[in-house]
C-alpha cells in the first residue's frame, strides 16, 4: 500500500453532422465491454441541482481510491484528476443529486484526458446510467453503461467531430434533456440529438477507461 501511494505521489499533475466513423487501433474503443466496472457512488444533500466548481476546492466528497485497480481521483490543484492505471477495469465516480430526472435537464462539464473520458448521467444504485464520451482524437460517443452484471452497449458509436472538438485539449460537453429529446453539444455547438431514454436515477459524474488520466474543471446539473 505504501509503495502504491508513493507511486501516486509521482504522477504528473499535469446539427447532427455525422462524418465518417474512426476506430482508433491503439485502445479499445468500447468503453466498458467487461463486467467489472468499478463504481464509487456518493451522496449529497443537493435536491434540485448540482454546481461543482473544482477550482474552489472543498470537494473531498469526490475523492476516490482503489489500490486493487490502481485507480484514484481527487482535487489536483484546482481541477478534478481521475487516474486509472488498470489495464482492464474502468472506473466511475458519481454524485447523487436528487434531481427529478423525468423533467428537463441540462448537464455540463469541461474535461480533458490522455485517452477517453465520459460524462455520466442518470446513474443509480442499480444502473451505471449513460455516458457521453470524448477522446483525444476529438471523437465522441454515447453508451448505455449497464450495471454490475450487464456490459455497456453503444448507442452512438465513435464519431469524428473535427469541426468542434479540440484534440488533446479541454472540451466543454453538454447533454440537454428537453421535452423528451436528448441534445448533445461540444464546445457550445450541437453535434447530435435523439429521443430521450428513461433515466434510472439522479447520479451524475465521470468515467475513465483503463490506462487513462483525466481531468474535469466543473460539473453542473440544472433541472426544471
Amino acid at each position: 500500500m505504501n509503495n502504491f501511494l508513493a507511486v501516486l505521489g509521482l504522477v504528473v499533475l499535469g446539427s447532427a453532422l455525422f462524418t465518417s466513423c474512426i476506430e482508433r487501433n491503439d485502445y479499445n474503443t468500447n468503453p466498458n465491454n467487461n463486467y467489472n466496472n468499478r463504481g464509487n457512488n456518493t451522496n449529497s444533500d443537493t435536491i434540485y441541482a448540482l454546481n461543482v466548481q473544482f477550482a474552489y476546492g472543498n470537494n473531498s466528497i469526490w475523492n476516490f481510491i482503489s489500490p486493487a485497480d490502481s485507480a484514484y481521483a481527487g482535487d489536483s490543484g484546482g481541477t478534478y484528476q481521475y487516474v486509472d492505471y488498470s489495464t482492464q477495469l474502468s472506473n466511475t465516480t458519481t454524485l447523487s443529486t436528487g434531481a427529478n430526472v423525468s423533467e428537463n435537464l441540462v448537464i455540463t462539464t469541461s474535461i480533458k484526458s490522455n485517452n477517453k473520458m465520459g460524462l455520466i448521467f442518470g446513474a443509480s444504485a442499480t444502473s451505471n446510467g449513460y455516458a457521453f464520451y470524448i477522446d483525444t482524437a476529438g471523437n465522441y460517443s454515447l453508451y448505455e453503461e449497464g450495471s454490475g452484471t450487464t456490459a455497456s452497449t453503444p448507442i452512438i458509436p465513435s464519431t469524428q467531430d473535427t469541426l468542434y472538438a479540440l484534440k488533446d485539449n479541454w472540451n466543454t460537453i453538454e447533454v440537454d434533456q428537453v421535452n423528451g429529446v436528448w441534445t448533445f453539444y461540444i464546445n457550445g455547438t450541437q453535434v447530435t440529438s435523439m429521443a430521450a431514454k428513461t433515466l434510472s436515477g439522479s447520479n451524475f459524474g465521470f468515467k475513465v477507461l483503463p490506462e487513462t488520466i483525466g481531468y474535469a474543471s466543473y460539473l453542473t446539473v440544472k433541472s426544471w
